[in-house]
């Protein structure tokens, strides 16, 4: 990976910047030295200031590789160090590094961590074009750890049992990460949208959303899908499955809810439906939008589409149920993506993890 190095960061509160030797005591007295501080981190807590000294003579030699992320973290005004942020592992492999920080007692309590964990986060995305994951571990009983990964962005993969060694000895690590794709930002979105569905402006029927109905377009990351989101107990009547049978029965299923649907169905069209006794009670095309780059990264997007229900049939959860199926099913065929597309429907899919990303009339994008 390239790498950008350290340089001065600079956020609402807080300025991010190289260590130099000088802040040897600073460092000492605000956080090295306090065993309250290093209770739950790798590294001892560090007995004179000559200690501290002689580390931060070492970390300044660094710097000229390009390759160190070692910030001191001082508040706007005040040049003296009060906490640490650093790359702490780096896998060329899977495109990940690892981030470690610590701050001074007197400053907990204040999202000073946050603020500053955000920050970096940001411009390691964007100065390694190719870093794809970063994350971060706290021992589990150091739950304020985690509320700073948590706001700052990072997303809760697990735990993992007796799997690192701190001054407290072996422990249990929760492990957080957040990805490159997770910052894409509304413009990359727009980006996507107008790739996927290009002159969809100029559509007749989509001239005609109102301005005072904006409709939605719906995303979810599919490795962040559970399926254990929604639960419906069904009697042995209601199955589920591809749809096999004749297109006239299909076609009828469709027509009793949106009639104009019916031409975006075909013989060939790959539909999932929701039956009671071997009747449709609800239909949706397993739609394929194709791969797609966005910063770098390949997306491959599917999606249930023209998602009904037969009147008589909703209110049961065989809609919802049928949706949370179909996105399991691109999840087994290694899309990244699934996508609901044009939709007023957004609290009802959100039950199964899927985000608004844009919304939309007749006019253009909001």
């Amino acid at each position: 990976m390239n790498t950008a190095g350290t340089k001065t960061i600079e956020t609402e509160r807080l300025i991010l910047r190289r260590y130099v030797v000088e802040d040897y005591k600073d460092m000492f007295q605000n956080w090295t030295s306090d065993p309250e501080v290093t209770r739950f981190l790798s590294w001892p807590t560090h007995p004179d200031m000559e200690f501290t000294r002689s580390l931060l003579t070492e970390w300044t030699g660094y710097y000229d590789d390009g390759g160190t992320y070692n910030w001191g973290i001082t508040v706007r005004g005040d040049d003296h160090v009060i906490g640490s942020i650093a790359v702490v592992e780096r896998d060329e492999r899977t495109c990940t590094v690892e981030l470690g920080y610590c701050l001074g007692r007197a400053y907990w309590g204040r999202e000073i961590m946050a603020e500053a964990l955000k920050a970096v986060i940001r411009y390691l995305f964007d100065g390694e074009k190719d870093l794809n994951r970063i994350i971060a571990t706290h021992d589990v009983r150091n739950e304020k750890s985690g509320r700073v990964m948590l706001k700052s962005g990072m997303h809760f993969d697990g735990i993992l049992r007796a799997s690192k060694k701190n001054n407290t000895g072996i422990h249990d690590t929760a492990y957080y990460s957040i990805l490159r794709s997770d910052l894409v930002t509304r413009e990359q979105y727009i980006s996507l949208f107008h790739e996927m569905h290009p002159g969809y402006f100029e559509r007749d029927y989509v001239r005609k959303v109102s301005d005072d109905e904006p409709a939605s377009e719906m995303f979810l990351r599919l490795q962040e899908f559970d399926e254990g989101s929604y639960r419906k107990e069904f009697s042995d009547d209601v199955t589920f499955d591809i749809y096999i049978g004749e297109f006239d029965a299909l076609r009828e299923a469709v027509e009793s809810v949106v009639p104009h649907w019916v031409p975006f169905f075909s013989e060939d069209s790959r539909v999932y439906c929701g039956y009671v006794n071997g009747r449709i009670a609800s239909f949706c095309m397993i739609e394929d939008f194709g791969e797609h780059t966005v910063d770098g990264m390949k997306w491959k997007i599917g999606g249930p589409g023209c998602v009904g229900t037969v009147p008589e049939y909703r209110n049961l959860g065989i809609g919802l149920t049928m949706v949370k199926n179909v996105t399991g099913i691109l999840r087994e065929e290694l899309y990244d993506y699934g996508y609901i597309h044009y939709t007023y429907e957004t609290d009802w899919y959100s039950k199964l993890g899927y985000k608004t990303f844009l919304t939309w009339t007749g006019s253009g994008i909001k």
